[in-house]
């Protein structure tokens, strides 16, 4: 007897042509679909272990973000690092301000700006994340060979140039 599906067997499937006849490359839908599935898997393995660590997958990206720039940015960056509009990240950047993890300040170059930077809570938070996410990446990674890896850069490199000329950027 064939072992029974689990949702996300479905999930992992090629789906049906339901809504498109005239569609016939099953290849890009089921290449489209699984991009967007492991990338939702990945945030759910790693935010999980982050959680197990006492932080989020949230926390970490946008602290990551801030740490890239000697630990010191705008709203406006670090939203772009983390693939964002700036008002979608107001709420978790104020919470990491009332946790002490950032400090704003102004900008002594642009009164109508302030500078995010990490307190020393915030480096050592992002430290201890990087941690467990390298850890994480190198279990899921493993055994998968350099060549392709490459491939998939290339090909995910193509992706990223043709979305950013398709919003017009």
């Amino acid at each position: 007897m064939p072992p029974k599906k689990t949702a996300h067997d479905f999930r992992d499937s090629v789906p049906p042509k339901a809504f498109d006849d005239d569609y016939d490359d099953q290849r890009l839908v089921a290449a489209t679909r699984r991009i967007k599935l492991v990338g939702r898997r990945y945030r759910r393995v790693v935010d999980r272990a982050l959680k197990d660590a006492g932080h989020s997958q949230v926390r970490w990206e946008i602290l990551h973000a801030i740490s890239v720039d000697s630990g010191q940015c705008t709203l406006m960056e670090v939203a772009g690092r983390v693939g964002l509009e700036a008002p979608s990240i107001v709420g978790a950047m104020a919470k990491l301000e009332a946790g002490g993890f950032i400090e704003r300040r102004q900008d002594g170059n642009d009164r109508r700006s302030r500078l995010i930077f990490l307190t020393d809570k915030g480096r050592a938070a992002v430290t201890a994340m990087a941690a467990v996410v390298k850890e994480q990446r190198e279990r899921i990674w493993q055994g998968i060979p350099d060549a392709d890896i490459d491939a998939m850069l290339r090909v995910l490199s193509h992706l990223r140039s043709r979305l950013l000329e398709a919003e017009g950027g």
